[in-house]
């Protein structure tokens, strides 16, 4: 997650390095345990077509329990685990969201939600505030005829922009998500509209991740150009919101290699004097953290370096403790990844700040667990690779 808003502002305000450096851990890391993302179901009632998770219309006989779900947020607390991110399938679907979200509050765990925002009507947000959710991001793909069909609901687009209406009034940060594809390309722009009438707290624009359903769809990933043409334009946005004031952060997502093309922005465009606490600030956030400073468990209890990163498995919470999951051997080869990197990501001058982004979609074009992510958005010449790297 790149928070483009945030480090604007650090560029274009007049503070000293150590004064920002000062703030990095508390705007890029918790200091605790990984961040969970954890698919408490499977099921859903959209039908998304780059959904990670392969959502089914039906329950999953393999879903945790009551009881097995409660174990594991007592094991997760133990484990300084402090945010989990209930997401799914949709899960408002399973019946007892509301226990799960308030005991793990009531153990000092941050709950948050990540929905598709149907079911997220006045009484459910005040329920949702109740229970101890902070914060509930809503995903919406594009304008209301496009998503509706996109996502396979009709009426989703106009239930979702109440949920976040909802989610809102009853006092929860809230953050609107479109993952983009090159159908939805040039649907940001109004998108970004929609969060800030809204008064949305993060507009999240996320790259396309090749897992679940989403593997069939990369050939409707946006090439290197039109990703950058759209990272430019919603850079160009962010820092227009700056200036009027804009209660809307803009974020990216599922793509590291946008640090250092936002870093060359910054520099390009006021001076590689403000430009450095931006890099400090990236080197403090570290790059892609998967299996270090997330982890995700799916519907059955397997717990996997991140949510879209389904062929690695690092333990199984019915018959592992999480302490022990914490230990896998994969987790410190992953802390040393920028050694392992093969091909331009372990030549790229900017591997610090990136650390190869996403192993799942290199490993979904079969350049293996360390080759070069494909959908980097950085130029050979940028990244100071030669022809024999850039492979």
């Amino acid at each position: 997650m790149l928070p483009v808003s945030d480090l604007l502002e650090v560029a274009r305000a007049d503070r000293s390095s150590a004064e920002i450096g000062a703030r990095a851990p508390q705007r890029f890391g918790t200091g605790s345990g990984p961040v969970i993302v954890w698919n408490v179901c499977r099921h859903c009632n959209m039908s998304c077509p780059h959904c990670y998770a392969a959502a089914a219309y039906r329950p999953s006989k393999e879903d945790l329990t009551t009881d097995e779900a409660r174990a594991l947020i007592d094991d997760l607390a133990a484990c300084g685990v402090r945010v989990v991110i209930l997401s799914g399938g949709e899960p408002m679907l399973r019946p007892d969201l509301l226990e799960l979200a308030a005991h793990a509050n009531s153990l000092g765990i941050a709950p948050q939600l990540s929905t598709n925002g149907v079911y997220v009507d006045e009484a459910a947000a005040e329920r949702l505030a109740a229970a101890g959710v902070r914060y509930v991001g809503i995903s919406i793909d594009g304008v209301p005829g496009f998503n509706d069909e996109y996502r396979g609901m009709e009426g989703g687009y106009a239930a979702a922009l109440r949920g976040l209406h909802c989610a809102k009034a009853a006092g929860m940060r809230t953050g609107l998500r479109m993952t983009l594809t090159r159908r939805n390309q040039d649907q940001v722009g109004q998108m970004l509209g929609v969060a800030e009438d809204a008064l949305v707290d993060r507009f999240y624009v996320s790259h396309l991740l090749y897992s679940g359903r989403g593997r069939k769809m990369a050939g409707e990933d946006l090439s290197r150009a039109e990703s950058r043409q759209a990272l430019e334009s919603l850079f160009t946005a962010a820092e227009e919101g700056l200036d009027r004031g804009s209660p809307t952060r803009v974020v990216t997502g599922s793509n590291d290699s946008d640090g250092p093309l936002l870093l060359r922005w910054i520099e390009a465009r006021y001076g590689e004097p403000q430009a450095k606490p931006v890099l400090d600030l990236l080197r403090e956030r570290g790059g892609n953290s998967a299996g270090e400073k997330i982890l995700n468990i799916d519907h059955r209890g397997h717990v996997h370096p991140d949510q879209f990163w389904r062929a690695e498995t690092l333990g199984d919470v019915r018959r592992d403790s999480f302490a022990d999951i914490l230990a896998h051997p994969m987790r410190e080869r992953l802390r040393g990844r920028a050694e392992h990197l093969e091909g331009r990501c372990g030549a790229c001058a900017y591997r610090e700040i990136c650390r190869g982004s996403h192993r799942e979609r290199a490993i979904a074009v079969g350049a293996g667990l360390w080759g070069p992510d494909p959908a980097c958005v950085m130029e050979d010449a940028e990244i100071g690779v030669g022809p024999e790297d850039a492979r």
